[in-house]
């Protein structure tokens, strides 16, 4: 399969929780592979955690940020309330007291948008593309919180065509490993370019295997030499 399916991912709000995160819950500023990997499971009707593995060797792309964060703070129930009594008087008051209460801050995106590159496993691929472009998802779509959903607009399905070892202005997040910074470039062009550690795969035991990325926080395009750059329809990305 040479084709890549581009989809728009969109809401009203997101939190993808970092995991480094403690008594607070910060947000990564886009979506990590494994985030990707759950939404393609979710898409397909894939069981709860079962798509790390069963589409480990998918491919995904995304460019794209939220306009804004805010610190939003949430009051997490540990324990649920004190069971009401079978008999109950007027003059009853109800009780909380074996309830455990902790209060948390999330960091909210507020309008996050971005574009996704995907290309599935072969055998996935086809009804993939078809769920996202007939809005057929087995399960409700969302932005890293389930409370939080989204909405998948398809794009468009392109070829993806292997681009040699230069400099190219890249559309997307780009693995640090793989990229040679034009640091001149950068300062001329005004870019922000930060470096943020983000999860790419996850086994069945939950554990974690993080690497390096490179994102432009004003939005603007990457300019670095790599070997691991695609043309697809007017965009050069690289698979995260």
């Amino acid at each position: 399969m040479n084709n890549c399916v581009v989809f728009q991912y969109k809401g009203k709000f997101a939190h993808f929780l970092r995991a480094e995160a403690n008594s607070s819950a910060p947000s990564y500023p886009f979506p990590s592979r494994t985030v990707l990997l759950g939404l393609a499971g979710a898409i397909l009707g894939l069981s709860k955690d079962s798509s790390q593995e069963i589409l480990k060797d998918a491919n995904f792309a995304v460019s794209g940020k939220a306009e804004t964060t805010h610190w939003h703070t949430a009051n997490l129930r540990k324990d649920p309330p004190t069971p009401i009594s079978l008999t109950i008087k007027k003059s009853d008051k109800g009780s909380s007291k074996g309830q455990r209460n902790t209060i948390i801050t999330q960091e909210w995106l507020f309008n996050p948008n971005y574009t996704v590159w995907t290309q599935m496993p072969v055998q996935y691929h086809n009804e993939f593309e078809q769920r996202i472009k007939s809005r057929t998802w087995h399960f409700s779509p969302s932005l890293g919180l389930s409370e939080m959903g989204a909405d998948l607009i398809y794009l468009g399905s392109h070829e993806i065509v292997s681009l040699k070892s230069d400099f190219y202005n890249i559309n997307t997040v780009a693995l640090k490993k793989k990229i040679e910074l034009d640091l001149k470039t950068a300062l001329e062009k005004n870019s922000v370019i930060k470096s943020l550690k983000m999860p790419r795969n996850v086994n069945d035991k939950r554990e974690f295997y993080h690497e390096y990325y490179c994102y432009d926080v004003t939005g603007k395009p990457i300019y670095a030499k790599t070997d691991n750059a695609f043309n697809i329809g007017d965009n050069i990305i690289m698979w995260l």
